[in-house]
């Protein structure tokens, strides 16, 4: 019981560590995450996660995520590309 509760609490942690990045990326604190496209931020995470570059936060915020879980922020806070239709 005490190894689900522990594993409940890091799931929530880490959940809630990437749930608001915009209280950083903001533009004003940190880049505004809406400049980049996805890829490029999925990328980044990735260089954050294996602890190559970055901040001593963001290494360990992205090491705290699944890919799962980085993918779905990249393209939740990242730049939106209009599809546009062929004519």
């Amino acid at each position: 019981m005490k190894k689900l509760a522990l594993s409940v609490v890091a799931v929530s942690f880490s959940f809630a560590i990437y749930q608001d990045c915009m209280q950083c990326h903001n533009g004003i604190v940190a880049v505004d995450l809406s400049n980049f496209p996805p890829s490029y931020i999925i990328k980044k995470m990735k260089e954050f996660k294996a602890g190559r570059a970055g901040s001593l936060t963001m290494i360990n915020i992205a090491q705290e995520m699944s890919m799962k879980e980085i993918i779905y922020v990249a393209h939740k806070y990242g730049k939106k590309v209009s599809k546009k239709k062929k004519k």
